[in-house]
């Protein structure tokens, strides 16, 4: 199954949730939120900006529809290419543990069932236990029972925690997360990077590089930008991590077996279409 095909599966159930709320205008209100989203990426780096709010069902909707199997798809690339560099798997148990940081959207975890789907002669992996770490509550509705739509013989258990890395009550006493051996932080970053102005988010992804075991693995993907990558860079560096694989400015797109065509209908309600091309940073990090 292609990531679009899933994401067809997550869009369909979300749609009926849209349907409930805004009846026969739900097409406009997708599209307003749609246009929401544009203009508050458009604005990320501004400080003491709101973050972004994801409770509606029609914004978080607009996002999978436009995001999530580009975002996934990036992913799996990026594991492919570190693959490559290790010359071999990735993983070496039957039973890993993935954290997926600002996770509830879904790229994340698509994206590595979907790399451990396509690369299963190699990687021994038979179960994933996932935390899918995320402010808004509303998206565990959406993927922790994701395992139902697979078409694979991987085993999932996707736990959803709510966690708010400016909150730091939220995350104090939550430990399991840290036992994973990938974390992910896909276009995390970027949403959260405006919001450090005390330092709190430095203050947790310190906390994530200190108390994660040795061994572990840590993916982050975004835009290219530099005030965005710098700010990372300078994070993990301190925290002594080793730099596996990176790119600060590749020009990306979806692998040619992913087609948006897989949305079907949806493709032609909101006047606009998934989003496909971009300029992608990237770092693979390990704990020594």
């Amino acid at each position: 199954m292609t990531i679009f095909e899933l994401v067809k599966i997550a869009l369909d159930e979300l749609y009926e949730e849209c349907i409930e709320q805004y009846g026969a205008d739900v097409d406009n209100a997708i599209k307003d939120q749609m246009e929401y989203l544009s203009s508050n990426y458009g604005e990320l780096r501004k400080k003491h900006r709101a973050p972004i709010d994801y409770k509606d069902p029609a914004t978080r909707f607009a996002y999978v529809y436009k995001y999530v199997a580009c975002h996934g798809d990036y992913i799996v690339q990026v594991l492919e290419a570190l693959r490559s560099e290790l010359e071999g798997p990735i993983f070496s148990s039957e039973s890993i543990r993935v954290t997926c940081v600002g996770g509830g959207p879904g790229s994340d975890i698509i994206a590595v069932l979907k790399y451990l789907d396509e690369r299963g002669k190699s990687e021994k992996v038979e179960k994933v236990v996932c935390y899918l770490l995320d402010r808004e509550q509303a998206w565990a509705d959406t993927w922790t029972e994701l395992d139902d739509s697979l078409e694979t013989d991987l085993k999932l258990h996707a736990n959803f925690q709510p966690l708010d890395v400016t909150d730091p009550k939220s995350w104090a006493y939550q430990k399991k997360f840290l036992q994973a051996d990938l974390f992910t932080l896909s276009y995390f970053i970027s949403e959260v990077r405006s919001l450090d102005g005390e330092g709190i988010v430095t203050e947790f992804l310190d906390t994530l590089f200190a108390e994660s075991k040795s061994g572990a693995l840590f993916l982050y993907d975004d835009n290219g930008h530099d005030h965005f990558t710098e700010y990372f860079d300078d994070i993990w560096k301190a925290a002594g991590l080793e730099l596996l694989v990176a790119s600060d400015s590749k020009e990306i797109t979806p692998r040619y077996s992913e087609e948006k065509s897989e949305l079907g209908d949806f493709l032609t309600k909101f006047g606009q279409q998934p989003k496909l091309k971009t300029t992608l940073a990237y770092r693979v990090l390990r704990k020594p």
